[in-house]
């Protein structure tokens, strides 16, 4: 027991000086930024934040929803077909060529999550735009407020048609893997379909997942505490950040208290 006390003795030790070095850097950098904004014409800042938000809510948002689908299939499908040829021509034997396929599927699931994602803000742009210049002579015309909704719609089917060939496409390649993404339960099944090395990998991508969360909510939240000390951004944007904070560190506590008990091999 005493030497697991002394090393860890010796770990905090030897990190401490670091630990230190950022802390003060963080405080001198932060003070460099603090000075520098008050210092600056915040005014006219903040006059052009505004017309860069009016000019990005009314006149991009919508084309861009409208595009996002086209672009999404002009990226996925020549992956997806790729990927589809090489598998038709795989003798089952060649794991580079099974490894190669993989990653062409793993790049397209990645590319529509982050097309639904920044549907999502689109769409919430468009709102923003159409219902805070209501009834101004700055209001959104009403054909491109509709038809950036039906472009959100048409975002939303994409992403599932597009998932659902790549699934297919993978069960080829892993005849054990279970589930549709039709199904609410798929993640469930899916997961229940991997072997424990899968799994693993799986527990090493989410760690990997919840550092970035947490760097990116910690970078977030001085971005949008600052804006709410020298603009008028309220508090909001910074509490839905650590909202998203605290349920990301709480999901992964509980997680961890779940899987530490015998009983209890599964947080699905």
């Amino acid at each position: 027991m005493k030497n697991n006390n002394d090393a860890a003795k010796q770990e905090n030790k030897k990190a401490l000086p670091r630990f230190i070095l950022v802390v003060v850097c963080s405080l001198v950098l932060g003070g460099i930024l603090g000075i520098a904004l008050v210092s600056l014409s915040l005014e006219n800042f903040q006059a052009a934040l505004d017309a860069a938000a009016l000019f990005f809510t009314n006149h991009v948002a919508a084309w861009l929803l409208i595009a996002l689908p086209v672009i999404e299939f002009a990226v996925c499908l020549p992956i997806y077909f790729s990927a589809k040829k090489r598998l038709a021509a795989w003798d089952g034997e060649d794991e580079a060529v099974s490894g190669e396929v993989e990653g062409k599927l793993s790049m397209c699931m990645w590319i529509t999550g982050l097309c639904t994602v920044l549907a999502f803000f689109l769409l919430s742009a468009l709102f923003a735009g159409f219902v805070g210049n209501a009834g101004t002579p700055r209001m959104m015309p009403a054909p491109m407020f509709f038809g950036g909704l039906a472009g959100f719609l048409v975002d939303l089917l994409a992403p599932v048609v597009l998932q659902q060939k790549l699934v297919d496409l993978t069960k080829r390649l892993y005849p054990e893997k279970q589930g549709s993404v039709y199904d609410t339960k798929f993640q469930k099944k899916w997961y229940g379909s991997c072997d424990e090395a899968e799994r693993i990998l799986i527990g090493q991508c989410a760690f990997q997942a919840y550092r970035a969360m947490t760097t990116a909510c910690m970078a977030l939240w001085v971005v949008f505490a600052l804006g709410g000390m020298f603009f008028s951004w309220g508090f909001l944007p910074a509490a839905a950040v650590c909202i998203v904070w605290g349920v990301g560190q709480s999901a992964y506590a509980y997680a961890c208290l779940k899987l530490g008990k015998p009983s209890s091999p599964s947080v699905y």
